[in-house]
């Protein structure tokens, strides 16, 4: 299976969209996830893969007002198999369309695709995502899973292997302490939102889950997924698969974000099942 996930950027020029697709349709994917799609933008890309089979979170929504602000974002699953919801999709995050939980018929497998609000807009909503995504993942233990998405963590990545949350920070003496932002320390301690993100991008073994861009390429590639305006990458675009599934290839392509189709670079992984 050839996967791919990436954010959108909620783009919804006419140009960069058919850029957009004409990106996606050239990597013949198995599986296309996205994330930070609008409503506009999903009636695009819903016309423009009318050979294949895509689900909408927006689907799922059956009062459309919602959609604006803060939730206005969606997630996409475009499949070459025929794809069904999960009958009992999450609803333990603040905003359900969030997630898009559906599954591969054929073989069974269920994909999840996720965008985790950013904590520095949404504060306390972002750790209340990851917990529910954790609770919920957690339950489908006996199920092959892939879960893909935009997760916005982690901060940092050092080549030890450990990871620096958005709970913490660096202090001068160059070790991570746990740390909150002060406009969210009412909401949340610094120890639980450490926990929530740590929860699921470092222990997602204890959900049967493998990183898969770290199991084939170790943690010496320091590949970002978004980069601060200073330049600085941060990798917060994954692919989790279950560990039954091998990971033959996992890479950001970052042509499209340097030609500007999006602010992120997408991930590509080859999985096979074990």
């Amino acid at each position: 299976m050839k996967i791919i996930t990436w954010n959108l950027n909620s783009r919804t020029n006419e140009e960069t969209l058919k850029g957009q697709f004409s990106f996606l349709r050239s990597g013949d994917f198995d599986v296309i996830t996205l994330q930070e799609v609008t409503l506009n933008s999903e009636l695009f890309f819903k016309e423009s893969f009318n050979d294949m089979f895509v689900l909408s979170s927006f689907d799922l929504v059956e009062d459309k007002s919602i959609l604006v602000n803060k939730r206005k974002y969606g997630q996409l699953v475009i499949s070459k198999e025929p794809i069904k919801f999960i009958s009992d999709q999450c609803t333990e995050i603040p905003f359900p369309e969030r997630l898009l939980s559906c599954f591969i018929e054929a073989s069974g497998i269920e994909i999840h695709t996720t965008h985790v609000p950013p904590g520095s807009s949404n504060g306390v909503i972002k750790v209340e995502h990851f917990e529910g995504v954790f609770s919920y993942l957690s339950k489908r233990m006996e199920k092959t899973r892939i879960l893909t998405g935009d997760f916005n963590s982690p901060k940092l990545e050092l080549d030890t292997g450990e990871i620096i949350t958005w709970g913490q920070k660096i202090g001068a003496s160059g070790r991570p302490r746990i740390s909150v932002n002060s406009k969210w320390k009412h909401e949340c301690t610094g120890e639980r939102w450490d926990l929530a993100e740590r929860n699921i991008i470092e222990n997602h073994k204890a959900l049967g889950l493998q990183d898969a861009f770290r199991t084939k390429n170790g943690y010496e590639n320091t590949s970002g997924s978004w980069f601060t305006n200073m330049g600085q990458g941060r990798r917060y675009d994954h692919i989790f698969s279950s560990v039954n599934l091998s990971v033959n290839d996992a890479f950001y392509d970052h042509a499209p974000r340097e030609e500007k189709l999006s602010d992120h670079s997408p991930l590509i992984v080859e999985l096979s099942i074990r």
